[in-house]
């Protein structure tokens, strides 16, 4: 894919096929790229974290940035973590997110006389062993299947991470939801005992502390089972979370990112 004459750069969606061929111009300084509504670029992918990536523009460069996500941002099959600058024909991979950065032409042409650019970078690799030189790729079919391992188990780390939010969130609901429906029946409770004393007669026998009757059952007490069930949905909300963060540091410590050769 050659850059249009006087185009601004920008990415071409590889996947999803739904998106495929959409292009996305880098025509400012700072694009935010995430799942979120304040994301510039956005994608509607649940292992693209919410606030991904960082694209900042300076002249023609292009430099890309992952933001802590939690299923990470490759470049050409490799993780970055710090601030790189993109070169024409750059693979970009956000989670299930692919897409081919396209410099402008000015960009593009230094690219390709510069030594050890994008061009030389994204030549086809040989997987004929007689033909090595040097042991430059002697090692390609092993760094593959360790990214292939890392990608894998990486995706499986922002699903639970994913499932432990939402666990979270819920078992908060249930909680607030248990907690109100308690107060409201002593709140209940309160009131009629001050009626009550003021009007100078005993309280109504019916009345009850935990409130009235839900499907049978005080609604103060339901309100406790709610908020019990609650709380126990939250703990487990944060187990999963906390298994999640130290599987990604398993993961970070048995499939390291190959060096390159």
């Amino acid at each position: 894919m050659h850059p249009t004459p006087g185009s601004d750069p920008h990415l071409v969606v590889l996947a999803p096929d739904n998106e495929r061929g959409r292009r996305i111009d880098l025509n400012r300084d700072h694009l935010l790229v995430g799942r979120g509504d304040r994301c510039d670029i956005r994608f509607d992918d649940p292992f693209v974290s919410r606030t991904h990536a960082r694209l900042q523009r300076h002249g023609q460069a292009v430099y890309l940035q992952d933001l802590a996500s939690s299923a990470g941002t490759f470049v050409n099959s490799t993780a970055t973590s710090g601030v790189r600058e993109l070169r024409h024909g750059d693979i970009v991979r956000f989670a299930d997110v692919e897409l081919r950065f396209v410099a402008s032409e000015e960009r593009a042409a230094e690219t390709r006389i510069r030594p050890g650019g994008a061009a030389a970078r994204m030549s086809p690799v040989n997987f004929d062993i007689g033909s090595q030189r040097d042991g430059v790729f002697h090692n390609v079919g092993r760094d593959q299947y360790i990214m292939q391992q890392r990608d894998s188990f990486l995706r499986q780390v922002a699903a639970t991470r994913t499932k432990a939010r939402w666990l979270i969130w819920l078992g908060f609901a249930f909680t607030v939801l248990g907690f109100a429906m308690f107060a409201s029946g002593v709140l209940r409770f309160i009131s009629s005992i001050s009626d009550a004393t003021q009007s100078g007669t005993e309280p109504s026998p019916t009345v009850s502390p935990f409130g009235g009757n839900v499907g049978g059952f005080p609604s103060g007490l339901v309100g406790w089972a709610l908020a019990a069930i609650g709380s126990f949905i939250i703990v487990l909300g944060i187990v999963l979370h906390v298994v999640a963060t130290s599987r990604r540091k398993r993961v970070e410590r048995e499939y390291p990112v190959p060096f390159p050769h």
